[in-house]
């Protein structure tokens, strides 16, 4: 599903179907049943890739909850593993060849994210206070100690080690990741890598740039390609678990 595909090749997924063709010396993207048609300047690749789930329908926030059932219990500096699932968003780049040759200098290119779209149903919350909370896309995931099985079109897995750093008792009942800091891989499906460290109130949230295996993919990043300036720093949860 997820990689690179010639122009003039028809996609589909699931009721998602996704058309390139060429019309009146036009070179026309089509994906129905939306009825979106862009043009694009030259007949190139396209790129499929999962993309950070925080965009659609619209991004109104960059933060994704997501609610664990059943929640986690961690004894006093205890150490877990585990897997959830997080919502799919799948992105469409034209992809560029590799380099342009300018004289005697050679320029890498960027690829161009041309559409969007989810096959999810979104759903937001509030985490925090109403007057200080975050807005956040919300997502209800199972918690495994063992990769679960995902429908690729609307779910992937998410890799968590978690570490209790209070000499208490704590429970987890939800986390919130921030999408700047989001690495996402893909093959057959997509995968983050994510590491958790908690006290009894407050939980610390970052990334790595770990993939499941050596044949995955990096994919694409809306944030990065925004080009902003965004600090390497962890996630802090401050309003509960």
């Amino acid at each position: 599903m997820f990689g690179s595909y010639e122009f003039g090749r028809s996609l589909e997924f699931n009721t998602i179907q996704i058309e390139t063709y060429k019309e009146n010396e036009l070179y026309i993207y089509h994906r129905k049943p939306e009825d979106i048609t862009k043009t694009i300047s030259s007949p190139s690749n396209l790129l499929i890739n999962p993309i950070e789930p925080v965009t659609q329908p619209k991004q109104i926030t960059h933060d994704l909850l997501i609610e664990l059932t059943p929640s986690v219990l961690l004894s006093p500096n205890a150490t877990l593993t585990l897997f959830t699932t997080f919502p799919i968003e799948i992105g469409i780049f034209t992809e560029p060849p590799k380099t342009l040759e300018l004289g005697f200098f050679t320029e890498p290119q960027t690829i161009t994210l041309i559409d969007s779209f989810t096959l999810t149903s979104p759903k937001y919350t509030l985490y925090g206070t109403p007057s200080n909370g975050l807005v956040c896309k919300w997502w209800k995931s199972s918690t495994h100690t063992k990769i679960p099985d995902v429908n690729p079109l609307y779910e992937g897995v998410l890799n968590i080690t978690i570490q209790n750093t209070s000499s208490e008792w704590t429970e987890l009942t939800k986390l919130v990741f921030d999408a700047h800091h989001m690495k996402l891989y893909y093959s057959t499906i997509a995968y983050m890598n994510a590491s958790v460290k908690v006290n009894t109130k407050t939980a610390e949230i970052s990334f790595k740039e770990n993939p499941l295996t050596e044949a995955m993919k990096k994919a694409a990043t809306l944030f990065t390609l925004t080009k902003l300036p965004v600090m390497e720093k962890p996630f802090i949860m401050r309003w509960g678990l």
